[in-house]
């Protein structure tokens, strides 16, 4: 089976009113692949919640979603990828976020494909990419 990582925009996509994206990682969770996150995604998300009309709603949603979607917690072998990801983006002349770097470090780990709509991973072709937005 195969386990997936989501990044925030597939996060705050999951947590919408009507959702391809909570569709098909319901869809496919019951198939029997896993979701996975980390809690820095939570915290970009948790961001965009504070700023709408109705936090509690989408805090209610995510409850739901977080029921499929275990959050990860990074430990060393996740810090050594991520320095390593670091000194990859430097020689390749590319930059993430801090909150992609820690992403892609916890793909690389794992060995999960990462559901992204963030076209900056293709600074890492090492790290399989999937955009489920509009499926």
């Amino acid at each position: 089976m195969t386990l997936y990582l989501l990044d925030t925009n597939h996060l705050s996509e999951g947590i919408r009113r009507v959702s391809c994206v909570r569709d098909r990682v319901q869809s496919e969770s019951l198939a029997g692949h896993t979701f996975i996150t980390i809690s820095p995604a939570l915290c970009e998300l948790e961001r965009g919640i504070q700023q709408t009309g109705a936090p509690s709603e989408y805090r209610r949603r995510l409850d739901t979603l977080l029921w499929i979607v275990q959050i990860r917690e990074m430990d060393r072998q996740s810090a050594e990828h991520y320095g390593s990801i670091c000194e990859i983006l430097r020689q390749r002349g590319r930059a993430l976020s801090i909150v992609d770097r820690m992403l892609a470090a916890v793909a690389i780990q794992w060995g999960t494909i990462l559901l992204t709509t963030d076209l900056d991973f293709t600074a890492l072709p090492e790290i399989r990419v999937e955009n489920w937005f509009g499926e």
